[in-house]
Order: C-alpha cells, then sequence, then structure tokens
C-alpha cells in the first residue's frame, strides 16, 4: 500500500493515521468496489486499514534500523523499470506478429504425447435427463419407452421438460458431474459408487419427475479426454509459441543493432 502524506486538505473521511501519515477513504474507493455488499465493505476496510498500518509500523522501523546505503534502492527500482520495459515491448511485439491458428491435428498431437499432464480433477460424465412435471400423461409408459432407448419419445419429453421444468440431450460431450448436481437433486456422498452403480434413474423431486441416463463417465485422477483439455492445449501452445517468437525478436532487435553500429563493446 502506499503512503498518504499529510495535507492542510482533508481527501476525505480519515480512517488511520500512523507516524505523520493519514490514510483517507477516498484511497479504498479504488479498492473496494461498489458492488460489493455492505458487510463485505467493511470486512475489506478493516483489512486494508489493518495492512496499511502494519506497513507504516515497518517503514518507521526501518527508517530507524536502516543505514542511509541500506535504504537506498534506486539501482533495485531502475532495474525493476528496466525488466518491465523490456518485458513489455518484447511481448508487444510479439503479440503483433504471433499467429493464434491451430490445426486440430497440432492439438491432438500434443494431447497425445503428454497425456500424463491431463489429469481430471472432478468426476465427469455424458448424460441425457429431462425434467418433467409428476401429472404427465403416460409417464409410466414414456419411463418404459426411455429405458429402451427409444429416442422417437424424445420430443415429447422435451415439449413436457419446457412446462416450467428442465432437459440436456447432448450425449456427446463431457460434463462435470458437480455442475449436473446443481440442476439435479441426486443425493450421493460417493460419487464413484454412485456413477458405478447407476445407469437409468428415475425420482421424484417435489412436482416433477426426473428420467436420467449416465451413458459414459470418468473418474477424477483418471486422463481427462481431449475434449476438455482443447481449449488448455490451445492456452499451452500458444505461450510456446509466443515464448519462441520473443526470443525470435529479441536476436532480431540485437542482430540489427549491431549492423547499424548502435552498440559498442570494448
Amino acid at each position: 500500500m502506499g503512503l498518504v502524506s499529510c495535507s492542510s486538505e482533508p481527501k476525505g473521511e480519515l480512517l488511520a493515521e500512523a507516524y505523520g501519515n493519514m490514510l483517507y477513504d477516498t484511497e479504498l474507493k479504488n479498492v473496494i468496489s461498489a458492488e460489493v455488499s455492505n458487510e463485505d465493505s467493511v470486512f475489506m476496510t478493516k483489512e486494508y486499514i489493518q495492512v496499511w498500518v502494519t506497513k507504516q509500523v515497518l517503514l518507521a522501523q526501518a527508517q530507524k534500523e536502516l543505514t542511509d546505503k541500506e535504504k537506498d534502492k534506486t539501482a533495485q527500482i531502475e532495474q525493476y523499470r528496466t525488466d518491465l520495459l523490456t518485458y513489455e515491448v518484447l511481448n508487444k511485439l510479439a503479440l503483433q506478429e504471433l499467429d493464434t491458428s491451430f490445426d486440430d491435428a497440432e492439438l491432438d498431437n500434443y494431447y497425445e504425447d503428454n497425456k500424463n499432464e491431463f489429469e481430471l480433477s472432478q468426476n465427469i460424465i455424458k448424460i441425457i435427463f429431462f425434467q418433467i412435471p409428476e401429472n404427465s400423461e403416460d409417464i409410466n409408459l414414456l419411463w418404459s419407452s426411455f429405458k429402451s432407448n427409444d429416442q422417437s419419445i424424445y420430443g415429447k419429453l422435451v415439449a413436457l421438460s419446457e412446462q416450467g421444468g428442465n432437459y440436456y440431450t447432448d450425449k456427446t460431450s463431457w460434463v462435470y458431474f458437480d455442475d449436473i448436481l446443481k440442476e439435479i437433486p441426486i443425493n450421493t456422498y460417493n460419487q464413484e459408487h454412485y456413477l458405478n452403480n447407476n445407469k437409468f434413474i428415475r425420482f421424484n423431486d417435489g412436482s416433477f419427475v426426473y428420467f436420467i441416463k449416465i451413458i459414459d463417465f470418468k473418474i477424477r485422477s483418471t486422463t481427462s479426454p481431449f475434449s476438455i483439455e482443447r481449449d488448455n492445449i490451445r492456452e499451452i501452445l500458444l505461450m510456446k509459441r509466443q515464448q519462441k517468437l520473443v526470443r525470435s525478436i529479441e536476436t532480431k532487435l540485437l542482430n540489427e543493432a549491431y549492423s547499424n553500429k548502435e552498440i559498442k563493446i570494448f
């Protein structure tokens, strides 16, 4: 946190004072969003004040304990500034040239060569479900057809689900089981056991009935499928490509400087 110096003109409500330095509420307005709740705002304000006060105490102690040489950080600040500027310019130049397109083969090859890098942190499933009104006509017949994989009834189940319920019919995509549990009130204390022992599930929840089919599943700590990791792989390869481009640009700029005799080494 930066120091807030004394001033003859108050800069808002004074929140704290330490060793002649003042902290005003205006400084916190740039840190605490107006959208946070009042309770969170009070908590964050107290935390900010405590951190600020602690730093003032440590800075005051540094003034007493450190020698002038120890307190002189000019060289470190200049080095930090230099590092920031060189980092910024190289990345800016790289982004101007960076090709962000990848073909599927390139992504797939990286996945196949580095499968050990991709481990599931959650259980995932492929699922179909319909949440339909409990008083729907022929509900037992519909359930029987659903269990027999009769997809001709899906249109009717979708229509019934749209009467205040919900549904999911993308049977090819992997989804996190935890996300499904936010939509379907399945009670389970052991997800792995539940997935291993259930395929077709029907249960009532208030005024609705759920028809569920678990098509496939993968357990946490096993290899994550390519479809889930595709975007992550793209980001990994993009970063590698950018880093390679940065090194290339750095070498190019250095060679140009030598060619133009803008550099002399004695």
